[in-house]
């Protein structure tokens, strides 16, 4: 299993153009504001992140509780909205409607150009190092606001687009659609699935929905935010990337590792080459600056950009950004 350092650099509006964000932000949180106040809204109880959980509780944020597993350092909201309500949200939602109406736009080539190219790049480099040649039958999981599966058709070499689990997003011509449960067993090369895992309300259900979808053989490759990132280790509810409805289930990177080996994925790369870590350490510790932060506070406000850049990659080079990239197959012998 290999860990990937991306030396290039990436700007925090290039992804995240502020008005936008904040927009998105005040109406996500806004959401879980109505849903705590809706009677007729349905919370749950739910399965701890990996088999082995002692919780403990770890702070609110918009309203939700949030708790950590002492044994492996994963964040998880309980109880947590169910699925029909996020469903719901994604798909009527004041927020993903911003989403979608800013990602459609002209304008917005260039945030869509750097969310989907290095993934798009990735992907593709990760399946020529596996040999893989010819074209692919491809299922895009999750949520697509921002165009994603339209990418994947443009980019890579696609004989077959299905998108599952999709309730909202840019509409992609000639592309199959399925919801997870009725969705085709074995029938794909490729999955991929760009940061739903940490919005659903049982990501198990997900991970067990990859591994239906796949083909033996069948290759996975997703993004995710994990618990264990300095941005969310240091600043916790604070941190400025933590909306709470979108950041359900924080995984930290060792129990990415386990949930994804107990259910018969051979992991090929976990690697968190996140870009943003020290911008937005340094954006939140300029406004907000709490007991305990004055070593970073001081680090990010006199440092060179030199020592930035070099704690950048320390980051990446020791899976300790806040952003994972996971690229795994299922074994031909199907077997868990």
């Amino acid at each position: 299993m290999k860990t990937t350092v991306i030396l290039d650099e990436l700007n925090l509006s290039d992804v995240r153009p502020d008005p936008i964000a904040q927009r998105y932000a005040q109406l996500r949180r806004g959401e879980a504001l109505q849903l705590l106040s809706n009677p007729e809204a349905q919370w749950c109880g739910r399965p701890f992140p990996t088999a082995e959980c002692e919780p403990r509780s770890m702070f609110e944020c918009d309203g939700l509780s949030f708790h950590e597993c002492r044994s492996s350092g994963s964040y998880f909201a309980s109880p947590v909205p169910d699925q029909t309500s996020i469903d719901r949200l994604a798909r009527d939602g004041e927020a993903s409607k911003l989403r979608r109406e800013y990602f459609s736009q002209k304008f917005s080539q260039k945030q869509r150009d750097a969310i989907h190219a290095p993934m798009i790049r990735w992907i593709g480099d990760s399946l020529d190092e596996t040999g893989f040649s010819g074209e692919l039958t491809v299922a895009v999981v999750g949520n697509d606001d921002t165009g994603l599966a339209q990418a994947v058709m443009d980019q890579l070499p696609v004989k077959r687009l299905a998108v599952v689990q999709c309730v909202s997003g840019q509409p992609v011509a000639g592309a199959e659609v399925y919801d997870l449960e009725r969705a085709p067993v074995g029938e794909f090369d490729l999955v991929v699935d760009a940061g739903s895992l940490e919005r659903v309300s049982n990501p198990q259900v997900r991970i067990d929905g990859w591994w239906r979808l796949l083909a033996p053989g069948g290759f996975l490759a997703f993004t995710t935010n994990t618990a264990s990132g300095l941005e969310y280790r240091l600043l916790g509810a604070q941190a400025p990337s933590f909306v709470a409805l979108d950041r359900l289930t924080l995984y930290s990177v060792p129990a990415l590792k386990e949930v994804l080996d107990d259910a018969g994925f051979v992991v090929r790369e976990l690697s968190t080459p996140g870009r943003l870590d020290v911008e937005l350490l340094e954006n939140a510790l300029s406004v907000y600056s709490g007991e305990g932060h004055q070593f970073w506070s001081y680090l990010l406000a006199f440092g060179s950009e030199n020592m930035k850049a070099e704690l950048q990659t320390f980051l990446q080079r020791h899976q300790l950004s806040s952003f994972a990239r996971v690229f795994a197959h299922k074994p031909e012998d199907n077997s868990k």
